[in-house]
């Protein structure tokens, strides 16, 4: 194994009986098939994408040598049917099903930075490995979603952070929440994270198909919000949902990514100036929501966020550079970036349960007390997130922020309300994974890697994944 995943543990495999609640562990099964299956499991970095359709549950993840392994196994017997490497698509997120096809969205190369592909499963029982290319886009798809009769999908940056990020023209000023912004169609700039949208699913042959793979459209960029060209290099866009008439979606954002971006492009000069570059460059969490994609009236609003964002000017100051506040465009309708908690960095899931969508978060605190020294040291000054200079107050993290956080919409006339805020009773839960909604009920994947806290007798919870279900009262 290369040193950087020399401690890496291969994925295992579970399925859980919703009405026995029995739950059984299949991993051996895949080792035990062939030298082949072992070895693929052995080399799968994580199962972090799983679809189910027409008797076949797949389960598949990035592997080692940039290339994408997957898992088949029969709904109705439970047997195994085998694995198979995809050499050609280096990651993979997520399945959707939309008007009875199965679609997959993947990355070509090292965390997709040579683009992306939407996939048609086109597989049976017998062999559940077939897909047809039916979309090809600059940057890697991250989640996907149907939506007004089309497929929608999310990106992160190709290049995934850098100094090439350029600033949109369809940027705009000022549009406030009582008056969405229409922009046209942002340039495709695989640099930067962007919404995407199919041809209708109903065009021709039903579905989509190898020739609708040049016809998808970018409909809204980063850079249409995020005023720092550097740091809209760096977002990444997370989960989608439909909603009472809307598609929603958030961004993401790698902790301290922007920062060490930023800070070996223009390497600060002086402790202070190390210490503005840390607060100004981070970024949480911000959810839009729009309308009538294909149409001159296209209406996008941004929910949580910031009006003005601080922006790095290398030029100001006679080449010394400084940071300005500067217009996003927008005006947020509900409230601050993060649900108002700057460690709140990734929108990582949601999900339409019981009339409400839900959107499960990242919340990074737990880690942060530790990343910012780090990162400090990494631009040469050890003291600028501690702040133990004279002129500098540290850095202080609540630990009641410590957990990943849940959100909820009750509908799409009023903002959020926060169903959890602590790792739904775990602070070491830093995030909601992943979501499958049963009704009204949610099964939640908890992100948890903190896997050394394993002692029940101290007075810190325990590490390592949790799978929960969360129901409605009285449910």
């Amino acid at each position: 194994m290369p040193t950087n995943v020399g401690d890496h543990r291969h994925p295992r495999v579970y399925v859980y009986d919703l009405s026995s609640k029995v739950q059984t562990e299949k991993t051996d099964v895949i080792v035990h098939a062939s030298a082949a299956d072992a070895s693929r499991l052995k080399k799968t970095l994580g199962l972090r994408a799983g679809g189910t359709h027409q008797g076949v549950v797949l389960l598949a993840g990035p592997a080692l040598g940039q290339t994408v392994n997957m898992f088949a196994f029969d709904t109705v017997t439970g047997d195994y049917l085998g694995s198979a490497n995809f050499t050609k698509y280096g990651n993979i997120r997520h399945f959707l099903v939309a008007g009875d096809v199965l679609y997959a969205g993947v990355g070509v190369g090292a965390n997709g930075r040579d683009g992306g592909y939407m996939l048609r499963w086109a597989g049976d029982r017998t062999n559940p490995f077939n897909f047809v290319e039916v979309g090809q886009l600059p940057a890697q798809i991250a989640d996907l979603t149907e939506h007004d009769g089309r497929v929608f999908v999310s990106t992160w940056s190709a290049a995934n952070g850098g100094s090439s990020a350029g600033r949109s023209a369809a940027g705009g000023t000022g549009a406030g929440w009582g008056r969405p912004r229409v922009t046209p169609t942002d340039e495709a700039n695989p640099g930067i994270a962007g919404v995407w949208m199919s041809p209708p699913l109903t065009d021709g042959a039903p579905g989509l198909t190898e020739e609708d793979t040049a016809l998808w459209k970018q409909v809204w960029s980063a850079a249409s919000y995020e005023p720092d060209p550097v740091i809209a290099g760096t977002y990444g866009l997370g989960a989608l949902a439909s909603y009472q008439g809307y598609l929603y979606w958030g961004t993401m954002h790698v902790p301290m990514k922007s920062t060490s971006v930023l800070a070996d492009l223009y390497p600060p000069a002086d402790e202070t100036a190390a210490r503005a570059m840390l607060e100004k460059s981070q970024r949480a969490v911000s959810i839009f929501r729009g309308k009538r994609f294909d149409t001159p009236q296209k209406r996008v609003e941004l929910l949580y966020g910031e009006a003005r964002l601080p922006a790095y000017d290398p030029a100001a100051n006679d080449g010394a550079g400084a940071w300005k506040w500067t217009s996003t465009g927008y005006r947020p309708r509900h409230g601050h970036i993060g649900f108002g908690n700057i460690y709140t960095n990734y929108t990582w899931t949601m999900a339409v349960a019981g009339g409400r969508l839900f959107v499960g978060t990242m919340d990074w605190s737990y880690l942060a007390k530790d990343l910012l020294p780090e990162a400090a040291r990494q631009m040469g000054f050890a003291n600028a997130a501690r702040g133990l200079s004279d002129d500098l107050d540290p850095i202080e993290i609540d630990p009641e922020l410590f957990g990943g956080d849940l959100y909820m919409f009750e509908s799409n006339l009023r903002p959020a309300t926060a169903v959890d805020t602590k790792g739904l009773g775990n602070y070491l839960n830093y995030g909601f994974r992943t979501m499958v909604a049963d009704g009204s009920t949610l099964y939640l994947g908890m992100a948890n890697p903190m896997n050394l806290r394993t002692d029940p007798t101290d007075d810190v919870p325990e590490g390592g994944w949790e799978l929960i279900k969360l129901t409605p009262v009285g449910g």
